[in-house]
């Protein structure tokens, strides 16, 4: 594809000349997953955007700049977007003042991209949290084990989810994704599943990990995650989740499984910047038809 060459006049909101850069689209996949190889960890999401049949349409962007490189990932769906961010900020900056953003969006992104991203977005909220990841050699599952969930158990699901205002999860979302369970008394009262899974790069993302106000601090959680992790390593080379840094609990025992610390990460929602998108953003609040945050842009633990 030709290339477009791009000097931009104007400055980040540092004060800071944006560099000479060459922006073009990416179409072939093999180019895209090299760059994505450099952090798998980190790419994850990504990924599984590459997969056959992914719900939403994506557009890959890089930038290339004296100082580095960026991609954006771009993608539309029905009834959500996303933006994923990768490389070295100055080239970022650049790339995202040519390219068409989308409006209201999930947006996964480095630390250090943040300002770059808010020149463009107003953020609705945001989570810094921590990637880890395990490898079936270094996995250590526990004796105890969870009860794999079924598309038709999602009554219960939502039940156990809507305890902390996280609704909508479908039943094809079940089947197409690793969900185990602990049940008490007929109840579901702990639950972990999977955000993503890219087979065909043989990488998961662990989350949505839930266990009930009564039942906690028994260690529920660690057996639903380690049952979920078990199964998704019969197929994948690497198996990532997030825990936010602070929540030590939930760090001692997802490295007791044999997860260690990769990278940091953020997860926002922000909708972009302008006089219509604002008022359109603000109606829709108010008729209910957006929901307060994104479930998959929590922290799990």
């Amino acid at each position: 594809m030709k290339w477009v060459w791009i000097r931009r006049s104007g400055k980040t909101s540092g004060g800071k000349e944006l560099p000479l850069v060459r922006v073009r689209k990416l179409t072939d996949t093999a180019e895209i997953v090299s760059f994505l190889d450099q952090r798998r960890a980190y790419s994850v999401p990504a990924y599984a955007r590459l997969e056959p049949g992914y719900p939403e349409i994506p557009l890959w962007f890089e930038a290339t700049a004296p100082v580095g490189k960026a991609l954006c990932l771009t993608a539309r769906g029905v009834f959500s977007n996303y933006v994923f961010t990768m490389g070295d900020t100055p080239a970022l900056h650049a790339l995202l003042a040519e390219i068409r953003l989308p409006g209201r969006a999930l947006i996964t992104c480095q630390p250090e991209h943040l300002p770059a991203i808010e020149q463009h977005y107003e953020i609705e909220w945001h989570l810094m949290a921590k990637r880890m990841i395990v490898r079936r050699e270094t996995f250590k599952a526990m004796d105890e084990k969870a009860i794999r969930l079924k598309p038709s158990q999602i009554h219960e699901v939502n039940r156990l989810y809507g305890i902390e205002g996280i609704h909508g999860f479908s039943a094809s979302r079940v089947r197409r994704g690793v969900f185990y369970g602990i049940w008490k008394d007929d109840r579901l009262v702990a639950v972990a599943g999977t955000h993503a899974i890219a087979p065909t790069y043989r990488i998961a993302h662990v989350g949505n990990v839930m266990t009930h106000p009564d039942f906690r601090n028994q260690g529920l959680a660690k057996i639903c995650v380690s049952s979920v992790t078990g199964e998704l390593l019969e197929t994948c080379e690497d198996v990532v989740l997030d825990v936010e840094a602070d929540n030590v609990p939930a760090v001692r025992a997802y490295t007791s499984l044999g997860y260690r610390d990769d990278c940091a990460v953020v997860e926002a929602i922000g909708h972009r910047k302008s006089f219509v998108g604002a008022i359109i953003n603000t109606v829709c609040r108010r008729l209910g038809l957006i929901p307060p945050r994104y479930e998959e842009g929590v922290a799990d633990g």
